[in-house]
């Protein structure tokens, strides 16, 4: 798996992050549901199509995280079957507990079919059960939209908005919930594994996609609690 990003990138990262956490210390706290809390340093490597530069598809600007592919972009790595993504792959692996992901996320109105976040199953339990226990995609329907897998639309209207997503996961339940703009939109339980990790961005999905796919991300911030 092609995620180490390179030294530049790196620092890129570790700069803007401390911009983005002081430029909106206000959200520091907004996780939702009780007390318990504890805030979780955010580390992530980023994929990039393979035959290009990560600045190519991936830039850091004014604390916002700027991801996108087009439909004719190469996977991420050599040899994948795998459709174009830019994301970020959040670390560690959680395996106990509950998780607690925040950011603030704009995509344009006319880009259409990629996932912008996803729950993924931790490498090693891929094989028994599956890939994912979460994605919320990006549609152009109802003035740009979030939906999950079923196609089911959870919130609307957001083409072009800055737009607040908190995702929980919780371990012990095994249950997923989904918050747009402090709304909750969504509950349901995972694929009943025990380690997985986060990711944003984009990754092209098969329902007409657009030619350019966009994710904006900024103000990322992840909690940690035992439920």
């Amino acid at each position: 798996m092609h995620t180490t990003p390179s030294s530049l990138s790196s620092r890129l990262k570790t700069t803007t992050l401390a911009v983005a956490v002081g430029g909106f210390a206000a959200l520091s706290h907004a996780q939702i549901g009780g007390s318990g809390w504890s805030s979780q340093s955010v580390n992530f490597n980023v994929q990039w199509p393979y035959n290009l530069s990560e600045s190519s598809r991936y830039t850091v600007s004014g604390g916002q995280y700027h991801m996108w592919v087009y439909k004719t972009d190469k996977p991420f790595s050599s040899g994948s079957s795998t459709l174009p993504r830019t994301e970020q792959r959040f670390n560690p692996d959680y395996t106990s507990g509950e998780i607690q992901y925040q950011a603030q996320m704009m995509c344009p109105g006319n880009e259409n079919s990629y996932c912008i976040f996803q729950i993924h199953t931790g490498d090693s339990q891929e094989g028994k059960f599956g890939s994912t226990a979460f994605m919320l995609f990006w549609f152009t329907s109802d003035g740009g939209s979030v939906h999950d897998y079923s196609g089911k639309e959870l919130a609307g209207s957001l083409g072009g908005k800055w737009f607040t997503l908190n995702v929980d996961h919780n371990l012990k339940t095994h249950t997923i919930t989904v918050w747009v703009n402090g709304k909750q939109v969504w509950t349901q339980k995972d694929n009943g594994a025990t380690d997985y990790y986060l990711k944003d961005g984009v990754y092209e999905q098969n329902h007409s996609p657009s030619s350019r796919m966009d994710t904006y991300v900024q103000n990322i911030h992840i909690w940690k609690r035992t439920p």
